[in-house]
């Protein structure tokens, strides 16, 4: 399968200590394929596969902050958190 899609010109944190950092990621099916240096991800790219330049940013892959305060969290979910009609919960913005 081809990637997509595949994520360039970033600074990936990796956690693998042999592979600490990548600069490129290639994503199939919400699996990251391959990471490592653009030269070796780009050539798995296919004629569909959407290119993302993340501009030098930082990635972590798999990064979650899903946490709650339980007694805050009971009390008020209602009237804080509201996720209906949501599509995209991506954080956009500048460095």
């Amino acid at each position: 399968m081809t990637p997509d899609p595949i994520l360039t010109n970033g600074r990936v944190t990796t956690l693998d200590p042999s592979n600490p950092e990548a600069e490129a990621v290639a994503i199939v099916g919400g699996v990251i394929q391959a990471a490592g240096m653009e030269r070796d991800v780009m050539p798995l790219a296919g004629p569909e596969t959407k290119t993302v330049d993340l501009g030098n940013r930082r990635v972590i892959p798999g990064l979650n902050d899903s946490h709650t305060h339980l007694i805050r969290g009971g009390l008020y979910y209602n009237m804080e958190l509201r996720w209906e009609g949501v599509s995209d919960v991506s954080v956009r913005g500048t460095d």
